[in-house]
């Protein structure tokens, strides 16, 4: 008995895996009802609308491809990014240079004013 309890799931396992395949084949062999009524309308199988879907998706892919080819194309080049890279550097090094004077600026405003406040 104690046998039986512990391969029990191990049996209903393999009997629902057995139940799923048997479901699977016999999809395969019957036809959906989709398939039915759109050869019932003429229109081909369901085939041959998913090539034509495929075929509009890849109309699509290639116009978002010829799109990002043009965008990339716009895009700076390797030289003139270093340009703006040095024109950076430069604007850097004279900005290091307002901020020194400007210490200075603020350093003579101070003495001029902690001047006048011991004069009054």
């Amino acid at each position: 008995m104690d046998l039986l309890l512990r391969w029990l799931p191990v049996v209903i396992l393999v009997i629902q895996m057995l139940m799923v395949w048997v479901l699977w084949s016999l999809k395969q062999q019957f036809m959906s009802r989709t398939e039915c009524t759109l050869q019932r309308q003429g229109c081909g199988s369901s085939k041959e609308l998913a090539v034509e879907k495929v075929g509009v998706q890849i109309t699509k892919a290639g116009v978002r491809i010829n799109a990002l080819e043009t965008d990339v194309h716009a895009l700076p080049s390797r030289m003139e990014f270093i340009d703006l890279t040095n024109k950076i550097e430069r604007l850097t090094e004279k900005l290091g240079t307002v901020d020194g004077r400007l210490g200075g600026i603020n350093r003579a405003v101070d003495l001029l004013n902690q001047h006048h406040l011991k004069v009054d």
